[in-house]
């Protein structure tokens, strides 16, 4: 049985990196190792669970059946171990978290600091990126994902709320018109968001009313960043979250338009596969992000004093 499970934990970091080499890297063992303990799962099973080739490794049929099961297994192995390990003492083990790209540089990164000194046992693999993240094939823990959650599947916690904000740079602003309502984005210089579900019409909200504009977008981008610094160039006006623009408008490099009118918020979430037992690394992660994002956010606390345009 315990050959078993290291073939079936070889496999999953396989079937997980679509490599060789880096499953080798990641389980700390040299390649020749690994491909003996796939090929004897192969014949154990009777059947190829890996296409390979001098340029890619991929799975087969049987082996994407395989790896589901698998994971399954895998994962009630570590819930078992969590389960124990949580009676004997504080959590560890290694935790994979996926974090979107600039919420987790800006407002995560600055805190793991604290939580690695809380929690000592716990060895942290991070990765930043703004695709959309398959936690159970990619062998991932937890999550922090931003927006309206669509997956069922998963364990989710609402740790915030990201407020995106109406902004300009006073150099874009001066000898401009002040905007009034809504309806005068169409006429202005817009930088457009290229992810924004309803395309290149904003909707603005206050309170129970909703209006709907058009705009004009003189920059398209998929990027954030990259529309927040043309904002702060004086390009034109931005619709931004506020964990990204709150120390510009602090400091007066944005100012906040249209008092009252924001575009919809979303929600950060924490998300995690289901299972009875979570283990306790994912509990103490999870629990200190909740704890230091409660209430107020820290990003939002930056802007309580920021102008208005």
């Amino acid at each position: 049985m315990r050959d078993r499970l290291e073939e079936m934990l070889s496999f999953a970091a396989v079937a997980r990196t679509l490599s060789f080499a880096d499953a080798a890297r990641e389980l700390g063992i040299n390649a020749s190792t690994l491909s003996r303990r796939i090929a004897r799962l192969e014949r154990a099973l009777g059947t190829a669970l890996l296409r390979r080739t001098t340029r890619r490794v991929s799975l087969t049929e049987a082996g994407a059946l395989y790896l589901e099961r698998c994971t399954d297994v895998l994962t009630r192995v570590e819930e078992a171990d969590a389960l124990v390990s949580g009676l004997g003492g504080a959590p560890r083990g290694r935790l994979r978290v996926a974090l979107p790209n600039l919420f987790g540089q800006l407002q995560v990164a600055p805190l793991l600091p604290e939580f690695m000194h809380r929690h000592p046992g716990i060895e942290l693999e991070l990765s930043f990126m703004d695709r959309y993240v398959d936690l159970v094939h990619e062998g991932f823990d937890v999550a922090i994902r931003i927006g309206t959650l669509t997956d069922s599947s998963l364990v989710a916690r609402r740790l915030a709320t990201n407020r995106r904000v109406l902004c300009a740079a006073p150099r874009y602003l001066r000898g401009r018109r002040p905007l009034t309502k809504p309806e005068d984005l169409a006429h202005q210089a817009c930088l457009h968001f290229s992810f924004f579900a309803d395309g290149e019409t904003w909707t603005l909200r206050r309170g129970e009313e909703r209006v709907a504009v058009r705009v004009r977008p003189v920059l398209r981008s998929d990027n954030a960043e990259a529309l927040r610094l043309a904002a702060v160039g004086g390009c034109g006006i931005a619709a931004l979250a506020t964990f990204l623009v709150g120390e510009d408008l602090h400091a007066g490099r944005l100012v906040r338009l249209l008092d009252g009118w924001s575009v919809p918020d979303a929600g950060v979430f924490a998300v995690h596969p289901p299972g009875r037992l979570v283990p306790s690394k994912v509990r103490a992660f999870v629990s200190f992000l909740a704890e230091r994002f409660a209430g107020t956010p820290p990003w939002e606390r930056a802007i309580t004093q920021a102008r208005l345009g």
